[in-house]
């Protein structure tokens, strides 16, 4: 029962998840910050904005719901497996790479420049950091023996698979846009990327998503790292959230081309140890 109060719950979770990375990042920073409850105002008021009808095409128009709902559909799978079956995670892979797709489209409907740059900067990223994604989350269920996700039941893999724990990491940090890798955002180069143009609710189902998908990788690596233990995936879920504030306030945005070449050796790293798994060296 539980497990289906805490699905319904997650825009709620995500929220509150985000206003304490907000003021996480503003300590660090040596700021007072805004309250915790911030998002929440945020949210409520941009619901209450009428819509900019600036363009027609009607992807433009549904691809925030396309989003926030394919973002929405990880939280089927984690932290509680409401949905299992053999093989769930390539529909879990499918769902987290359709949710990035819904973002760029976003973007490209519509005709604002800087929303275009920032698609296509997601595009680039999405080369490397997709298949990378794929790489180290079929390593941990080849090295767990295991067909499903709910059957994934290791814990503290994170010393038996250093390489694609960090990997796994790294590539969290692009997916939520977290500096220095948030470089499809951009607020002083690009403004909000993808969501430059949109307005009122369209826009608050975006940001709204955007939480929900950092909270959900902030859930799904201490479940592939430290195992299924309650207690340890709500600690760890704040030590990840402490790492991501600490990243977002002392470092600075990498370029493009930067993140592109980062991320290619990273891929290669993964692969790596996906190669020593596969032939039952790990």
């Amino acid at each position: 029962m539980y497990e289906i109060v805490f699905f319904f719950l997650v825009p709620f979770i995500a929220l509150f998840y985000e206003g304490i990375l907000r003021k996480l990042n503003a300590k660090f920073q040596n700021r007072a910050g805004p309250p915790i409850v911030q998002p929440f105002y945020d949210i409520i008021k941009l619901f209450e904005k009428k819509l900019l009808k600036t363009q027609n095409d009607p992807f433009f128009r549904h691809a925030p719901l396309l989003y926030f709902v394919s973002v929405f559909a990880l939280f089927l799978f984690v932290p509680f497996s409401l949905l299992s079956f053999s093989y769930d995670f390539i529909l879990l892979l499918y769902l987290t790479i359709l949710a990035s797709s819904f973002y760029v489209l976003a973007g490209l409907s519509s005709d604002n420049p800087f929303s275009i740059i920032g698609s296509m900067r997601e595009m680039i990223l999405m080369v490397v950091y997709e298949i990378t994604l794929v790489i180290t989350v079929v390593t941990f269920m080849l090295h767990a023996n295991v067909i499903s996700f709910s059957a994934l039941q290791s814990s503290m893999v994170i010393f038996a698979l250093p390489i694609s724990s960090i990997c796994l990491g790294l590539i969290s940090m692009l997916e939520v846009h977290v500096t220095p890798f948030d470089t499809t955002e951009a607020p002083t180069e690009i403004m909000g990327g993808s969501r430059t143009e949109y307005s009122g609710k369209n826009l608050a189902l975006m940001n709204l998503a955007m939480s929900m998908k950092r909270l959900f990788f902030i859930f799904f690596l201490p479940m592939l790292l430290f195992g299924n233990s309650l207690v340890m995936l709500f600690v760890s879920s704040i030590l990840f959230l402490f790492l991501y504030g600490l990243a977002q306030a002392t470092t600075s945005r990498f370029r493009v081309d930067q993140a592109f070449k980062f991320y290619l050796v990273v891929m290669i790293f993964a692969l790596v140890e996906f190669v020593l798994v596969m032939r039952g060296i790990i």
